[in-house]
C-alpha cells in the first residue's frame, strides 16, 4: 500500500505543475512548482504530528509524544509555509528557504538512520518513504535552484 504523504505529495506537484502548464514552463516557474508542492507536503505532515500523533509515531516507530510531535508539527509547517511563500519573493527568500528545508530535511534523515542503527527501527515512516523524501526532495531543490 503506498503512503498517505506519498498519495498527497504526487496530488501536490500534478497540480502545482498543471499550473506551470498552463502558465507555461520556465525554470523559475518548475523550480517553484516543486518548492509549493514540498512546501504542502510538509504542513500536511505538521498538521498530522500536531492533531494525530499516535498514527505518525506509531509510522515512524518511535514512543507517543504529543508535546515534542507537536514541536515537530509547528517545525514542519513553518518549513512548508517558507517553501510555498516563494511564490511571492525573490531569489533570496527562495535560497534561504532551500536551505531551511534541506537542514530539516537532511537533519531528520540523520535522525532515521541513528533510529535504524540503534533500535533497528525499520517501520516505513522512518527508514522507508520518509527516508527518501528527507534526501532527496532537498536534492531535487538545490538541483532546480541551480540550474
Amino acid at each position: 500500500m503506498i503512503p498517505l504523504p506519498v498519495i498527497l505529495f504526487s496530488i501536490f506537484l500534478i497540480i502545482a505543475f498543471s499550473i506551470v502548464a498552463w502558465k507555461g514552463f520556465t525554470k523559475h516557474r518548475v523550480l517553484l512548482a516543486f518548492l509549493i508542492a514540498s512546501g504542502a507536503s510538509m504542513i500536511f505532515g505538521g498538521i498530522s504530528h500536531i492533531f494525530v500523533p499516535t498514527i505518525v509515531a506509531q509510522n515512524i516507530g518511535w514512543p507517543v509524544c504529543p508535546q515534542f510531535q507537536f514541536e515537530i508539527g509547528i517545525a514542519n509547517i513553518l518549513v512548508g509555509i517558507l517553501l510555498i511563500l516563494s511564490y511571492k519573493f525573490d531569489n533570496d527568500w527562495i535560497l534561504a528557504a532551500i536551505v531551511a528545508s534541506t537542514i530539516w530535511g537532511w537533519g531528520n534523515a540523520l535522525g532515521h538512520v541513528i533510529s535504524y542503527k540503534k533500535d533497528k527501527n525499520k517501520s516505513s515512516g522512518n527508514i522507508g518513504w520518509a527516508l527518501y523524501f528527507d534526501i532527496l526532495l532537498p536534492i531535487i531543490s538545490i538541483i532546480l535552484y541551480l540550474i
